[in-house]
């Protein structure tokens, strides 16, 4: 989602800045920053974010606020953590506004739809997986990466379009079919997640924190 401002109550933009603020101090205070004092870490997370900037980049849509692009964000989730997750994606967001594709003034309602929703959708999915679910390379990767990331996908892009709803700014006639566009998203951005994460624990298992062969190989 790319929310324009002028489309929406300027109560609802400051009320988005103030819960994003929130969410991004508990965030910092909740990151494991011991992690920076490995250069490799270090490398890998600033290069996550690079990418996601330029993943989303390439974003589709017909009508103002109705884009779409990958969220990749259940990967970073399941490789950084849920804190970590939400600075990447905080700074992707704010690498695409500083370029002056998304305003300033619905940077953290962008960050919310695009970022801390999938996150927190992607972070749940493991979490309950992990606690109720045998653990097993394959939950893992169709449950949490493959199924994890097409709810959160589901969840970003409902929440967005209820709030272009709700605010008046359309109704779903004006938007035609762009709300089944969201249905076809779900496949592209499972499928992208669950290839990227299996190729991850296969060659690179020390990059996704949430991944243990003790857990999920070792005596399967």
């Amino acid at each position: 989602m790319n929310f324009p401002a002028s489309l929406l109550p300027t109560a609802w933009l400051w009320t988005s800045h103030i819960l994003y603020l929130i969410i991004l101090l508990w965030a910092v205070r909740e990151a494991p920053w011991y992690h920076f004092k490995n250069s490799e870490d270090t490398h890998v997370l600033l290069a996550s974010c690079v990418i996601l900037w330029l993943i989303w980049h390439q974003s589709a849509g017909l009508t103002a606020g109705m884009e779409f692009h990958l969220l990749l964000v259940t990967t970073l989730t399941l490789m950084f953590g849920w804190p970590f997750a939400i600075l990447a994606t905080s700074l992707a967001q704010l690498g695409l506004t500083l370029e002056g594709k998304s305003e300033w003034a619905s940077y953290s309602l962008n960050t919310l739809c695009n970022g801390i929703i999938p996150v927190w959708i992607s972070y749940g999915m493991y979490w309950l997986a992990y606690r109720w679910l045998p653990k097993h390379l394959f939950i893992y990767i169709y449950v949490v990466a493959f199924a994890g990331s097409a709810l959160a996908m589901l969840a970003s892009r409902l929440v967005g379009l209820g709030i272009l709803l709700s605010s008046g700014a359309y109704t779903l006639i004006n938007l035609g079919d762009e709300p089944i566009f969201m249905i076809v998203m779900l496949f592209p951005e499972a499928f992208t997640n669950g290839l990227l994460v299996t190729v991850l624990v296969v060659y690179y298992p020390q990059w996704v924190s949430s991944f243990s062969d003790k857990h999920y190989l070792h005596g399967k």
